[in-house]
């Protein structure tokens, strides 16, 4: 599977009063971003609203100006659920740098707002075997390292 792309302008609108991209602005392109990623494994009626956004680390500042590119993939399917891993890069003059990373979880919604399965909703299969890199594999064992935390804590 092959991670979706794309890259984005930081204008005057997207700063705080510092004159640095808000940090809510960044996590609802990281957000729209992912959503973008997932729905395209699933039927256009899937209704996904997003759960979770974990590690979020801000590891650099960023200025009007800035070129972000987000790469989002697909990398583990629940019963109900679906998480893409969302990389934020800074392009620069000579390379990009990595300045962010989240994995973003949404839910599969059904009747009454209820979690519905969203294995009949996918137009391509999501499973651990269908991943094709060594990469894509860790990220499904990251993902499942982290609910099983989450079930024990509960």
């Amino acid at each position: 599977m092959k991670p979706s792309e794309s890259t984005l302008l930081v204008r005057p609108e997207h700063l705080n009063h510092h004159g640095y991209l808000f940090g809510g602005r960044l996590l609802e392109w990281l957000d729209e971003q992912a959503y973008i990623s997932a729905m395209s494994l699933l039927k256009p009626e899937a209704n996904l609203v997003t759960v979770a956004i974990d590690r979020v680390v801000f590891n650099k500042p960023v200025k009007q100006g800035s070129l972000l590119r987000f790469r989002s993939l697909p990398v583990h399917a629940g019963r109900t659920s679906l998480t893409v891993f969302t990389q934020v890069f800074l392009l620069g003059a000579a390379a990009e740098t990595e300045m962010f990373s989240a994995y973003v979880t949404f839910v599969c919604l059904g009747a009454r707002e209820r979690p519905r399965a969203v294995a009949p909703l996918m137009v391509r299969s999501l499973t651990y075997a269908s991943l094709d890199s060594d990469q894509a594999r860790r990220h499904w064992e990251e993902v499942e390292r982290a609910r099983r935390l989450r079930a024990k804590r509960a």
